[in-house]
């Protein structure tokens, strides 16, 4: 699995974010992206964000973002590109 995610802490919480585009950040298929993500970030809340868009954003995770999203810009993000070895034969959707 081949990610575009950063590492970020925001009010004394450390997480995971993940770039997807804006159709990604519903319940299905978001769910199954995030338990995916935890190859990657096993001890971290994940969190899929996507691009601001008239200064708007989407989100999704498993946990109550309300108090976060407004800290994050995804424009001002370190983004880094993650990689698993896990063998996945689906094909990533971004």
């Amino acid at each position: 699995m081949n990610v575009t995610a950063a590492v970020i802490t925001i009010r004394q919480l450390t997480l995971a974010v993940i770039l997807v585009p804006p159709e990604l950040t519903h319940p299905v298929p978001g769910a199954q992206l995030i338990a995916d993500a935890v190859g990657i970030f096993p001890t971290l809340p994940v969190m899929l964000v996507s691009p601001r868009v008239g200064g708007f954003s989407r989100s999704f995770a498993h946990f109550d973002v309300t108090a976060l999203v407004g800290d994050i810009n995804t424009d001002t993000i370190a983004w880094q590109h993650y990689t698993t070895d896990a063998d996945d034969a689906r094909p990533l959707p971004f």
